[in-house]
């Protein structure tokens, strides 16, 4: 696992450029979407009655009512709804194609080549690798079938009282462990792929080091936690201009992490495949 994490940290330096251009694309879609909660979502929280002043549960209950009937009846609504729609689903193609040039940039490097391959790659892997996406998001929303009636029935009856939200939490937390698993075989079934090598072949690897594959995860997963928490605490004592900056600069982090993630697992498969 320690040189899983070396040798992906040396790829990390050889695709800077690609840190670089993925950090100005989360800064984009992070000002598009700051835009659309200043225009669409910030008016409707502001109705929410206030505690301080009197609001009291019935009043709450009115509210939730007035918002369920205005995404069926206010146009407003449905208009800010349906670009929120598409703005998801243009990032969900997106993300596929990127990881596609990532993953063909690791297994370029694996061969000794250097240069510039991520675009190439996103032309010739975008479209598989968005197929594994399909089967992926298919897998993840499967089990919503059974878990979103009693979720909501949660959801619901936690209006008037609060703490019944706990109970929710065994159903989304069995959910997310579903969702890493899915995320985690189809990643490397990809690295197989790519690398000519079979995408079974590869399945069976990543079973074979889950253990290590989890430790990778918990250990990278937990220092992007701890520059959020970071970037957190600078907004609360320091606000202002730093705070400012400081979040402006945080895709950047996030996104090396996620980047590390992804190299460290493909260096973690590749010691099995290609031992040297």
């Amino acid at each position: 696992m320690r040189t899983s994490l070396t040798r992906s940290w040396i790829s990390m330096k050889e695709q800077f450029y690609i840190l670089i251009m993925l950090f100005i694309y989360r800064l984009l879609w992070g000002y598009f979407l700051y835009g659309f909660i200043r225009s669409a979502v910030v008016p409707v929280l502001l109705r929410y009655p206030d505690e301080d002043a009197g609001g009291s549960a019935i009043s709450r209950l009115l509210y939730y009512i007035d918002g369920q009937f205005g995404l069926t009846a206010d146009p407003e609504i449905q208009h800010w709804l349906w670009m929120l729609l598409a703005l998801a689903v243009l990032r969900l193609m997106l993300s596929p194609f990127i990881r596609a040039g990532l993953l063909h940039e690791l297994d370029q490097e694996r061969q000794g080549a250097r240069g510039l391959f991520f675009f190439p790659g996103m032309r010739k892997y975008g479209l598989p690798i968005l197929l594994f996406s399909l089967v992926e998001w298919i897998l993840v929303l499967l089990p919503l079938y059974w878990l979103a009636p009693k979720m909501y029935g949660l959801l619901l009856t936690s209006f008037m009282n609060y703490t019944q939200l706990a109970q929710s939490l065994p159903y989304l937390l069995a959910w997310l462990l579903y969702l890493y698993i899915v995320r985690l075989l189809l990643l490397y079934m990809q690295f197989g792929y790519i690398a000519g090598t079979g995408i079974f072949t590869s399945l069976l690897v990543c079973l074979r080091v889950l253990i290590p594959a989890v430790g990778l995860s918990l250990i990278l997963g937990a220092g992007g936690l701890l520059l959020l928490l970071l970037c957190t605490l600078t907004g609360l004592f320091w606000p202002g201009l730093p705070a400012l900056l400081i979040r402006q600069v945080a895709p950047l982090p996030s996104t090396l992490f996620k980047m590390w993630g992804i190299a460290a697992h493909y260096h973690l498969w590749r010691s099995k495949v290609f031992p040297e």
